[in-house]
């Protein structure tokens, strides 16, 4: 039971590891005085019939008024009793007060219950000098041939064949597609004026191998079985029949690989070989940072897993919703909630509990986001979004958005911190052990 405050009693119970209830009440005086200035506010703007504005009696205003004037003055004394608690009781909650139940009891006292979710508390583990080899994949002659050519793609030009009329696979089409599934039309596999490179694996495999040998502005059926598995409900282990119409056979002509195409990337390459040591040295460059998130994640993953404390369930719920938004899910079957809940969430526990455990470590180890940090942080995310700059600016005029922001980056102040402090050796491997490990 915490100390009588002059405006509110309050009374905190755990609720488990990470909830409280607040127990409040607040004094019938504090209560009144709220009503009485919600009426005197609404008194000046009123206009009721038979009354000059300012003059109409507190009990019309009840009759006219009063539903809606209750549940204002009740909401605000609510949020600022609730407030008063957390911030007298130093409480460090991590969400919103849920509202369990509220009431004005005989004595005109509101009483009302809310709960929150706080910080878990836990002993900070071993988190320095931790023993992690740092994985840097070798970059070979192969890695940079791969990369010219997909430089090449790049600026590949493209060649009307106003000649040919049969698809082949390599052609960059344009065409209609009308799907069909069990004789009726499914407009999620219908489009106009589509683009593709045949043989890209942009589309169903068994649809682009069907486009080959295809006649130019001929209709023509491609029968294609969706598996099992798929992703989309709607098309698994659907047979769906594609009316294709090609109406442009378009040919691509790469160029060649010499001195005058270096030239083209990088203004300050001379030669071919002057290209390929620059392109070696960004992909070495790319190794290294890809070693470094490498070792990021596997020390991080060694400290969650070093310690095992509850997390608040609403983070967590929240994290399984991003993970679905970054997934491009945004809405499941009923039939199948229970069934992707259960696999998202011991990854959703871990990234949250992750969370908590930067945060005490950056505590841990005094680490702190200067203002200006932050500021040049949200200039870099504005001059960076282009023609969404006033989206992300609008976002961060919220005092909420920027404190998330601080919250992420001094996690990641405090992971750069555990890197530092590990105990990292070079191992030069090659990309198929990344893959295999």
């Amino acid at each position: 039971m915490s100390e009588v405050v002059s405006e509110h009693v309050s009374a905190i119970e755990d609720r488990g590891p990470v909830q409280k209830a607040i127990k409040v009440t607040v004094a019938q005086d504090n209560v009144g005085s709220a009503f009485d200035l919600a009426y005197k506010k609404v008194a000046r703007t009123a206009q009721v019939r038979g009354f000059r504005k300012g003059k109409v009696p507190r009990k019309v205003l009840e009759e006219q008024y009063g539903e809606s004037v209750h549940e204002d003055v009740v909401r605000d004394l609510i949020q600022e009793a609730c407030s008063a608690a957390i911030r007298e009781n130093e409480i460090d909650v991590v969400s919103d007060p849920e509202l369990l139940s509220h009431s004005i009891d005989d004595s005109g006292a509101l009483v009302f219950e809310a709960l929150v979710e706080v910080r878990p508390t836990f002993d900070l583990g071993k988190y320095s000098g931790i023993d992690v080899e740092r994985k840097v994949v070798r970059i070979t002659d192969e890695h940079i041939e791969s990369t010219l050519a997909g430089m090449r793609e790049r600026m590949a030009v493209l060649q009307t064949e106003e000649d040919r009329v049969n698809v082949a696979r390599g052609d960059v089409l344009t065409f209609d597609m009308y799907g069909f599934c069990e004789g009726e039309p499914l407009e999620k596999a219908t489009g106009e004026g589509v683009q593709l490179e045949v043989g890209s694996g942009r589309f169903p495999e068994d649809l682009e191998n069907g486009l080959i040998g295809v006649t130019r502005g001929i209709r023509t059926p491609i029968d294609v079985t969706f598996a099992e598995d798929h992703s989309d409900p709607e098309l698994a282990g659907k047979l769906v029949r594609f009316e294709v119409t090609v109406s442009e056979i378009k040919n691509k002509i790469l160029p060649d690989l010499d001195d005058a195409f270096a030239g083209e990337v990088y203004e300050d390459c001379e030669t071919l070989d002057d290209l390929r040591s620059k392109v070696r040295e960004s992909l070495e460059q790319r190794s290294s940072q890809e070693a470094d998130q490498r070792v990021r994640g596997e020390l991080l993953e060694r400290l969650v897993d070093a310690h095992e404390f509850d997390v608040p369930p609403s983070i967590v719920e929240r994290q399984m919703a991003n993970s679905l938004h970054e997934m491009g899910i945004h809405e499941i079957p009923d039939e199948r909630v229970e069934e992707i809940r259960s696999a998202l969430e011991p990854a959703a526990i871990k990234r949250v509990r992750a969370s908590f455990l930067l945060d005490a470590l950056a505590k841990a180890e005094e680490l702190t986001i200067e203002q200006e940090e932050l500021q040049d942080e949200i200039k870099r995310q504005l001059m960076s979004a282009g023609a969404d700059a006033e989206r992300v600016r609008n976002h961060y005029a919220h005092a909420s958005s920027v404190g998330a922001l601080h919250g992420r980056m001094l996690r990641d102040k405090a992971m750069d911190r555990m890197l530092e402090l590990a105990s990292s050796r070079d191992v030069e491997v090659d990309e198929s052990d990344i893959a295999a490990g």
